[in-house]
């Protein structure tokens, strides 16, 4: 049996940060004890030695609180690499699961940045901040026992930063969750752009796209804006009031020592334990918008990973015959039918070809087949088993699929053909080019197999980039190939070199669906499947479906 993957954002966080958080924790502990050597030190310095005279206890005391700091500071730079490796490891181990579940989404990339934004703030000083925290009842604790008045006025200094802190939380949330919202619109103006410049510059839309996109972008600062301004007037307010209680607390202690209730090292004393104590709270009020970022941040992260299926590690697969079938499968979007409930089987070997006007459901039809969008009802099964409940990575390489859009990748030739392998296999790359009849057309390319594409295959043309996808769908001798629209673009030479492919798919048995408009290239196909209104209209045998559908041409 295959072992699950931890998709699940909570497993795969605990997995990732348990030890180092718990480890974190302790040496934490460990440095706010160390820390107590500062107070300590005035303490005895104030009320020993100043008393006494004694420079041998001065050295002494120096010499501790010097070995006490420096074993601090390592800690602390302990921690920090723990910390540090802690995010790294999370990274690794959520960003694959990330890409996954942003491509099924339609947003790879906001789970990532997501993901940079939470590491950022899990190795950045807020996260120390955190950490420090607890050492705030220790320091209270302290001052109670040198005066209960001292405790009291330090217990009341944490509640008004604490306060702070929470209104300082309330005051900007509101304001980034909406900008938040609104970010990644800004952003979907901006990658459009890039993908569609050759229609932006032929139609004149620069303008009007940029007024699209500054209206959001305006929108999303103008909040930020006013989050800030009110963080900073929290943050300034506490920044006052950490001010005013450090010399508070030294008045209130100079106080006790002119009544004989304190002694001048307990002052100094209870001043640095109060100020360390607080500290932490106002790391955190200045590092509020990480805090408040990475928490909107992994709110997003749990919503995406969440709503993916779980993932297994991919189990080889025996090699399948190709049986394809529909029970009751259906798509519906918003509500609406696009895929009525369909029943039928697609036979191994067998070359089925869809035909339908624009909309009517084809497109949708291959995608639920190859279990790239899954059934709203019933089941579509290859070989007899769900395919909705295959792992993609075991039955990829058992499925060719060339969608309208090709969708090749920055990369070389030969790299996009062996579906962005790391190494691809040259034999088999050739083979599958040769297969699709574009292997020279490639030679014909200024590195041949090692030429690079750009973005979307540039600088291909449509038809260049069209052979290709085929023949990367033709990659690895699938037994499920899917054509949707493979001729849309191609000259005669490249409908000379489907044809072929299709009788080289036919010679191994290979399950063939082919979309297109195009019906003189369903001469090869075996059955005909008509798709109107989301319907299956008609399935049967390719000389009576297509004497159908040529007969009012004929009668014309």
């Amino acid at each position: 049996m295959s072992a699950e993957r931890p998709y699940s954002p909570g497993q795969a966080f605990l997995a990732a940060a348990w030890s180092p958080l718990v480890l974190a924790g302790c040496i934490s502990f460990a440095t706010s004890m160390l820390m107590l050597a500062v107070p300590l030190f005035s303490l005895q310095l104030y009320d020993r030695v100043l008393g006494s005279g004694s420079r041998e206890t001065l050295l002494v005391l120096v010499l501790m609180a010097a070995f006490a700091l420096l074993s601090l500071g390592m800690l602390d730079a302990v921690r920090t690499a723990v910390l540090s490796r802690m995010s790294t490891r999370l990274g690794s181990r959520l960003s694959g699961p990330l890409l996954a579940a942003g491509a099924l989404t339609g947003d790879p990339g906001q789970g990532l940045r997501d993901l940079t934004q939470l590491r950022q703030t899990l190795s950045g000083p807020a996260l120390s901040a955190l950490f420090d925290a607890p050492w705030l009842p220790v320091a209270l604790g302290l001052l109670w026992l040198m005066h209960p008045v001292l405790g009291m006025f330090g217990v009341a200094s944490a509640l008004i930063l604490i306060a702070l802190a929470i209104l300082g939380d309330l005051a900007a949330r509101r304001r980034l969750k909406a900008a938040s919202r609104l970010s990644p619109g800004a952003q979907q103006q901006v990658d459009a752009l890039g993908r569609q410049r050759e229609v932006v510059a032929a139609m004149g839309l620069l303008p009007l796209l940029q007024a699209r996109f500054t209206r959001i972008h305006d929108q999303v600062l103008i909040l930020q804006q006013r989050a800030y301004e009110r963080g900073g007037l929290v943050s300034g307010a506490a920044r006052s009031a950490r001010l005013m209680i450090q010399s508070g607390v030294m008045a209130l202690g100079a106080l006790l020592v002119l009544d004989s209730e304190l002694t001048p090292g307990s002052m100094i004393a209870a001043s640095i334990l109060l100020s360390r104590a607080l500290a932490p709270i106002e790391q955190m009020l200045s590092g509020w918008r990480s805090l408040v970022a990475a928490r909107e941040s992994w709110q997003r992260l749990k919503q995406l990973l969440e709503h993916t299926p779980p993932g297994t590690a991919a189990m080889k697969l025996p090699t399948p015959q190709g049986r394809v079938t529909f029970e009751q499968a259906s798509f519906t979007s918003e509500g609406r039918p696009v895929l009525r409930p369909t029943t039928l089987a697609i036979e191994p070997g067998e070359l089925v070809g869809v035909v339908g006007s624009s909309g009517a459901g084809k497109s949708t039809f291959c995608r639920l087949m190859i279990g790239a969008l899954p059934a709203s009802s019933g089941v579509v099964r290859l070989d007899g088993v769900d395919i909705a409940t295959q792992s993609r990575a075991a039955l990829g390489p058992h499925v060719g699929y060339l969608p309208q859009h090709t969708g090749l990748f920055a990369g070389t030739v030969a790299e996009n053909i062996a579906r962005m392998a790391l190494e691809p296999d040259p034999e088999a790359v050739v083979a599958a080019a040769k297969a699709a009849g574009v292997h020279d057309l490639i030679l014909r390319l200024p590195k041949g197999y090692d030429t690079v594409l750009g973005e979307e295959g540039a600088p291909l043309s449509a038809g260049q980039r069209q052979r290709l996808g085929l023949a990367r769908a033709l990659y690895g001798n699938p037994r499920l190939v899917v054509l949707d629209e493979p001729n849309a673009h191609l000259d005669a030479a490249g409908e000379q070199a489907l044809a072929m492919a299709l009788a080289w798919l036919r010679e191994r048995r290979a399950t063939v669906v082919l979309v297109t408009h195009r019906l003189n290239i369903l001469r090869q196909a075996d059955r005909i499947l008509v798709i109107e209104n989301g319907a299956v209209e008609r399935f049967g045998p390719r000389d009576a479906v297509l004497s159908e559908l040529l007969r009012p041409a004929r009668a014309a």
